[in-house]
């Protein structure tokens, strides 16, 4: 009973005060948010991501030293994880090293992985095309391939495509308008849940 309550009721107070801070223009409600529950939210969470990291090197350690193959993704990723903890430390987020590491391997890896991911949609959608072909699958793979050609395309004519570049920049800045609507409209219904004590994320149950 106690592991099962006493953590749903510290969630259900810390929710409400949190929330009274923002709705209540009250000094002592402030104060509360401001310097005591987000600044402990703020601790648990870099404890929690210490833990992960923690964890992280402990998983691929075990399987460096278990008796598997192909060991070099874990390799990597222990060399990765010691070698940016350690450049942090010494010189800070801040430091040249670390703006290099970061604009030389971090910030192109994303942009590789964002361009395989726009090349697997388009794969995907021909793929379903062939199995089924739905009005769905059909918009999916109208819309991507108009996307990629006006953004291809829009770089080497720029003045043909410029009608159709607007847009398709219009939908699409609607879309993520829903998604971003979305988003919040579950975000806010989640909260109002754990509020309500109906969902308990934070026990056993």
């Amino acid at each position: 009973m106690f592991k099962r309550f006493l953590p749903t009721i510290m969630a259900m107070l810390a929710g409400i005060l949190v929330l009274l801070g923002y709705l209540l223009p009250l000094d002592f409600l402030v104060t509360l948010r401001d310097v005591v529950l987000l600044r402990w939210a703020m601790i648990l969470a870099a404890f929690a991501l210490i833990v992960a990291f923690l964890n992280l090197l402990f998983v691929h350690l075990l399987r460096l030293t278990s008796a598997r193959k192909k060991k070099f993704t874990s390799l990597l990723v222990v060399l990765s994880a010691l070698g940016t903890l350690i450049l942090v430390l010494v010189q800070g987020a801040e430091g040249t090293w670390t703006q290099q590491v970061l604009n030389t391997v971090l910030i192109p890896g994303e942009s590789a992985l964002l361009a395989l991911t726009a090349v697997t949609l388009i794969v995907a959608g021909m793929r379903i095309l062939r199995a089924r072909r739905t009005a769905g699958a059909v918009v999916f793979v109208i819309a991507a391939g108009i996307i990629l050609l006006t953004t291809v395309a829009y770089s080497v004519y720029p003045n043909v495509f410029a009608v159709l570049r607007e847009g398709v920049n219009t939908l699409a800045t609607a879309g993520m308008r829903g998604l971003v609507m979305g988003v919040a409209l579950g975000v806010t219904l989640t909260g109002l849940r754990v509020l309500l004590g109906i969902d308990r994320p934070h026990s056993d149950e």
